[in-house]
């Protein structure tokens, strides 16, 4: 009994995990975000002679991926979570949340959809990401590139930082939402992705909370002139965008209002 209990419970879950899913990678902003993404991550790292010139490590893989991540990763992960945060006010405008609550559903199985939905979206727009760009980069250099060289470094960044990246954003767009005003979340959002997309790196330890170009990053790829890596500040980076992002998307359960009168 407790068996077939926890199915039904898991396909309600599924349920909610594929509405979301399919609603995010259908909809054309989300996927003009990424040609958005993708149109500047070449502009700045296409493989020409100009930008090999420019950018001293150009040639190799790890390095463009590594770069891609840290800058223009940034641009699609903050486009993403303005379209990932209006799901759950969306719901409340569209009466889709009355329908919800009618249903046998209960309130963690429906953050629960809501929220894996959200990342899995997050991470497939991602992977799509770093799959174009990585092949176009193998494809027009002027110089051999191996599979094991163009493939190491973006599965590295698939894992560190892109599935943390994606869990907190994800996380933090589809919960917090639903328990402030939609537009104080934007401008909690805008002041992280600014503190973010203004820092510079360096050889010092960088600050926990980056959320693509912190030190799980340097995990891809690591300077030559600077290779020591601080384990400490990779825990502190992994910590923070995991416990970050479930503690965001743990919040609503908190919240009486969320939801019915329970």
């Amino acid at each position: 009994m407790y068996i077939v209990w926890e199915g039904k419970r898991m396909r309600k879950i599924w349920a909610v995990i594929f509405r979301e899913y399919k609603m995010q990678t259908a909809r054309p902003a989300g996927w003009a975000v990424l040609l958005g993404a993708t149109l500047l991550a070449q502009a700045d790292n296409f493989p020409s002679v100009g930008n090999l010139r420019r950018l001293e490590f150009l040639n190799q893989p790890a390095y463009f991926v590594s770069r891609i991540m840290n800058f223009d990763a940034l641009v699609l992960l903050f486009g993403l979570l303005f379209l990932l945060a209006g799901r759950i006010p969306l719901d409340r405008r569209t009466g889709m949340k009355t329908l919800f609550m009618a249903s046998p559903l209960k309130k963690g199985q429906y953050l629960a959809g809501k929220l894996l939905g959200g990342f899995f979206s997050t991470f497939t727009f991602l992977t799509v990401f770093l799959c174009l760009n990585t092949t176009v980069y193998c494809i027009a250099a002027p110089f051999a590139v191996s599979l094991e060289d163009g493939l190491v470094p973006l599965l590295k960044a698939l894992v560190f930082p892109g599935f943390f990246s994606c869990l907190f954003v994800s996380f933090c767009a589809v919960a917090l939402p639903g328990i402030m005003d939609l537009r104080f979340f934007y401008i909690l959002a805008a002041v992280l992705f600014g503190a973010n997309a203004v820092y510079v790196g360096s050889a010092d330890a960088m600050p926990f909370y980056l959320i693509t170009s912190g030190e799980l990053a340097r995990l891809i790829w690591v300077h030559p002139k600077w290779p020591f890596v601080d384990a400490g500040s990779v825990w502190a980076n992994g910590i923070f965008l995991t416990v970050g992002g479930l503690v965001s998307g743990a919040l609503p359960l908190l919240a009486r209002k969320f939801w019915r009168a329970e």
